[in-house]
């Protein structure tokens, strides 16, 4: 059985910014049939870390907002690949 998820607005801002800039890594959590779930916990950490950066951490919601958005802007997966890339060309130099 299936766990139900909402997604909330967030959830629906993370999917549109993932089916646009990386839309392999959508269909890969497609396939897998993984792409609510990642979507779901996404917006559940995205939440959590906004709430303990101004709420515990004092910090305007503004530059919160900014360092929560960059975490789910770029998946663990797309982070990654973006530093593995980092390293090929520091290794060529």
């Amino acid at each position: 059985m299936k766990e139900t998820t909402e997604r909330t607005a967030l959830g629906e801002a993370i999917l549109k910014h993932w089916r646009e800039h990386c839309p392999q890594m959508v269909r890969d959590l497609e396939e897998q049939d993984r792409l609510e779930q990642a979507v779901f916990e996404t917006q559940t950490r995205t939440g959590d870390l906004l709430y303990e950066l101004v709420s515990v951490k004092k910090m305007d919601y503004h530059a919160a907002w900014e360092l929560a958005r960059e975490e789910w802007a770029l998946p663990r997966s797309g982070k990654e690949s973006e530093k593995e890339g980092e390293n090929k060309t520091e290794n060529n130099s």
